[in-house]
């Protein structure tokens, strides 16, 4: 039996058991756009986290799985006659995958039909096939043997990071193939009838083309139909991959034939689609896990909350109670008369009376009790199973969430580093080439055809010394030392007592919130860095001139920072900084003047890795560029150094590099 005697309260480690309600007991769903990219794969039994939305390994081998059931739905949405589009595409088109592309050309065609009498109109048909009910049979699923071993050894943190707090235990997907109708017409009768006759022949089996080619009263709006096809989750093969693309009526028949075979007919068909909703569960509530981990066999108890235990009273208040009195004292009664009654006036059993000076349970000494008495009740109480699931299940979240931090800050570092080297390949003569966008950056008017390649080298390495990226180098150590490994510390208690040993049940004794190491909230968001002055974080120097400043070490500007354990200081009479307060502010000073108003993170999540568009920046855009390089305090001599090297570069490489700058540039062209 483990006993944790410490002043957290057990109420308040039950209620933050439960305060992150989304990772907490019973299974739940994720069905919207977080499982749904196409970048990540979710699969039966992989780990997943909430907190990053990530998934991680796969730890339970899946031997078995429930078979699907299906939903199948055919539907019209005529848009050309309706007066309210807004309220049109609330409708089931809203639910479906194609809806993003649905309102884009109704927007294209809105803008095209102007004030002409004749309408730019639109029809669209989804055929769409949803799969539910597949997943795990737990009973008959083992977890594999490399996460036994990390349970078996309690390596708690290690099974969330490689595991995941949860697991998917099953997998909603659908199948989707929409098309949209677009034809001209000037009269709104002819178009709605044109929509219902489309809507009654397409079943699959009448020939839609030979008929309205018999029907001449339609050849105004098939003469000009235009019929967009996306498709979505299919499964292809071989002998339909050319009647996906449809161009006239006839065409649209032999999609729609396709499409419902590739639904239905493929032979590993229950695992084909876009994933559409994943069910996710808890390790904790695995039973597997909760085997293999022994939570079922550890007991601990817990300090009682002082909002539970009963207080004495007299005729019924609580109100003017005095240690101190011995007459007042005596006034007072607890409900049981067995109970005593501490310094503060709490009833409870003479065995849970605790001395705070000396730390233990007093209670055989009768000389201790009644006035001036100096114990305090601290009862105990075993913690529920089910709050040891919530508090494990808690932290598991939470370690994986500080995991994903710390890697993303280490691949912000990489990255800032092959930037700087791609950018600085560029020569001088370069400097006002304009740079081309990454494809996945998100577009922003304001940063499209608006950059150099000095802006860049000037935002990402101002002083031309790496500074930027050894300082962020710099606050990654730190922020590991002063935050993360503190905050790992604390949930396994290694940093309570003499021994350095972790405490694995300490792991399920307390919730994350409850530990103040982990509790600095702003060290969780994103281009944080470790406040020296304060504690907790602030906005790290990537983010620019209006990321936090640095002060003094001497007035107590750096009093939170690592300290240099170097035993070369160990005979210096004060503490010093692992990295000196001074070289970090005249850095960041420097820097800023170099900056101006722009954000390095952002000009490098654009811009990394560096392409150039072939076109040289206006007049304005280089007078602007030649401004803020004339104020950058660059060392002159480091400046002149950097020429000569680039002058020495063999005359074949800068040719090779001019030709492939000059290609790169005529490609984005």
């Amino acid at each position: 039996m483990i006993h944790f005697r410490s002043s957290i309260l057990l109420a308040t480690v039950i209620v933050f058991a439960f305060y992150l309600p989304a990772i907490d007991g019973a299974p739940f769903t994720v069905s919207d756009d977080r499982i749904r990219n196409l970048d990540s794969t979710p699969l039966l039994g992989r780990g997943y986290s909430v907190g990053t939305n990530t998934f991680q390994s796969t730890c339970l081998m899946i031997d078995e799985v429930h078979s699907p059931s299906y939903n199948y739905d055919y539907q019209f949405t005529d848009f050309s006659k309706s007066q309210d589009v807004a309220a049109a595409l609330t409708g089931k088109v809203s639910a479906t995958f194609a809806y993003w592309k649905v309102k884009e050309e109704i927007a294209v065609g809105a803008k095209t039909s102007g004030k002409s009498i004749t309408k730019t109109r639109m029809i669209v048909s989804t055929m769409r096939i949803e799969r539910y009910y597949s997943s795990i049979r737990e009973e008959l699923s083992p977890m594999s043997d490399s996460a036994l071993t990390l349970l078996d050894t309690q390596d708690y943190i290690g099974f969330f990071k490689s595991c995941g707090p949860n697991y998917v235990r099953s997998i909603r997907r659908a199948q989707e193939l929409t098309a949209i109708f677009k034809f001209t017409s000037a009269s709104v009768e002819l178009a709605n009838a044109f929509a219902l006759d489309l809507k009654a022949q397409s079943n699959g089996h009448t020939n839609i083309g030979e008929s309205f080619a018999l029907n001449t009263k339609y050849s105004s709006i098939t003469n000009n139909l235009a019929i967009i096809t996306l498709g979505y989750g299919l499964g292809l093969n071989k002998e339909g991959l050319s009647t996906l693309v449809s161009a006239t009526l006839d065409e649209y028949n032999d999609v729609m034939r396709f499409a419902f075979k590739s639904f239905t007919q493929n032979d590993d068909a229950s695992n084909i689609g876009m994933v559409y909703a994943i069910e996710v569960v808890p390790w904790v509530d695995n039973t597997a896990f909760q085997v293999a981990s022994k939570i079922l066999d550890e007991e601990v108890e817990l300090p009682l909350s002082r909002s539970l235990i009963p207080k004495a009273t007299m005729d019924g208040s609580e109100e003017g109670w005095d240690n101190n009195d011995e007459f007042t004292r005596d006034m007072f009664q607890c409900e049981e008369s067995y109970y005593e009654i501490d310094m503060y006036g709490y009833c409870c059993e003479r065995t849970s009376l605790y001395n705070p000076v000396l730390e233990k349970y007093e209670y055989d000494d009768l000389t201790l009790l009644g006035v001036n008495t100096e114990l305090v009740c601290n009862p105990v109480r075993k913690l529920d199973k089910s709050v040891l699931k919530n508090n494990m299940s808690s932290n598991g979240e939470f370690a994986a969430r500080l995991d994903t931090i710390v890697r993303a800050r280490l691949n912000h570092l990489f990255t800032l580093e092959k930037c700087i080297i791609a950018a600085n390949v560029f020569e001088d003569r370069y400097d006002y080439y304009l740079l081309k966008a990454q494809d996945s950056a998100m577009y922003d008017a304001s940063v499209e055809d608006s950059f150099t390649v000095k802006d860049l080298k000037m935002a990402l390495d101002p002083l031309e010394d790496y500074g930027l990226l050894k300082q962020v180098g710099q606050e990654i150590d730190e922020f590991v030392e002063m935050y993360y490994q503190p905050c790992i510390a604390a949930l396994f208690g290694s940093d309570i007592g003499n021994s350095p040993d972790v405490e694995p049940q300490y792991f399920m004794a307390y919730g994350w919130i409850t530990h103040d190491a982990c509790m600095k909230l702003s060290c969780l968001a994103e281009n944080m860095r470790w406040d020296r002055k304060n504690s907790g974080c602030v906005p790290s120097v990537i983010t620019g001139s209006n990321s936090g400043n640095f002060g003094s070490e001497e007035e107590g500007d750096a009093d939170f920072c690592a300290k240099d354990d170097a035993v070369r200081y160990f005979f210096d009479t004060t503490e010093r900084c692992k990295f000196p307060e001074i070289e970090l502010k005249t850095f960041k000073e420097s820097a800023s003047v170099c900056w101006g108003n722009y954000v390095p993170l952002y000009l490098m999540d654009h811009f990394c890795m560096p392409r150039m568009t072939g076109t040289v920046g206006g007049r304005s855009v280089q007078e602007s560029v030649m401004l803020r390089s004339a104020n950058c305090p660059v060392d002159e001599n480091r400046r002149q150094l950097r020429t000569r090297t680039q002058n020495l570069t063999p005359q074949h490489t800068r040719l090779k590099r001019t030709v492939d700058n000059i290609s790169s540039a005529r490609t984005s062209l």
